[in-house]
């Protein structure tokens, strides 16, 4: 998460993000300026999502010590993963391709920038089924020393469910639900990033806990 930040908000300069209430003007204005910073930003920010994907692998194999060989959440869990990382792809390749040619038209730079920006703030099911998941995972974990704790479990489900006020952003393009407002795009993403390092460390601390000897 914090490889992909420096790439996303310190080089691209994506956070803030434009507003949505720009004209296509402004928009093609925005990408004119920064146009190298903004494709050497959004490379890295590909390959820095792409470490999502062994990150909730580790967390879908916790899952699925706890579910046995009928595993059910664990590989439901990780395919949003892969859906969650497929999505940051894609986003990000329809921002390059607003980038990569400034003489268009402001209108169809504008529409990849708005495409980009209406699914980061809309697609909360590719990383709320994966929250819901851990969550579940933690009320049915009664080991000893658990993975998740009984309050991890309360603070993934509220992860699930803060991003619903992103789906407003398409009704508004001013105010707290539009992709750049405090409902629409502040709280949804650092409530991701926080529950992200919540369960990094978990699973750190588990990992430490049965590598100790004579624990387990």
């Amino acid at each position: 998460m914090v490889t992909f930040g420096a790439f996303f908000a310190a080089i691209a300069g994506f956070i803030p993000p434009p507003g949505e209430s720009w004209s296509a003007a402004q928009i093609a204005e925005f990408y004119a300026n920064n146009r190298t910073a903004i494709r050497a930003g959004l490379i890295g920010a590909m390959f820095a999502s792409a470490l999502l994907l062994p990150f909730f692998a580790v967390v879908s194999s916790e899952i699925r010590k706890l579910e046995g060989p009928n595993a059910l959440l664990a590989p439901i869990q990780y395919g949003a993963a892969v859906m969650l990382t497929v999505i940051f792809q894609i986003i990000c390749l329809f921002w390059l391709l607003a980038s990569f040619r400034p003489e268009i038209s402001p209108e169809i730079i504008r529409a990849f920038n708005d495409y980009g920006w209406l699914c980061w703030t809309i697609f909360i099911p590719t990383y709320s089924m994966q929250y819901v998941c851990m969550a579940i995972a933690a009320f049915i974990d009664h080991r000893h020393e658990p993975v998740w704790p009984r309050w991890a479990a309360y603070c993934n489900l509220w992860v699930a469910v803060t991003g619903g006020g992103g789906v407003l952003a398409v009704f508004f393009k001013t105010g707290p639900f539009s992709w750049n407002g405090l409902i629409g795009f502040w709280i949804p993403t650092l409530v991701f990033v926080a529950g992200t390092c919540m369960n990094a460390w978990l699973l750190h601390r588990r990992f430490r806990y049965e590598c100790a000897p004579g624990l387990v």
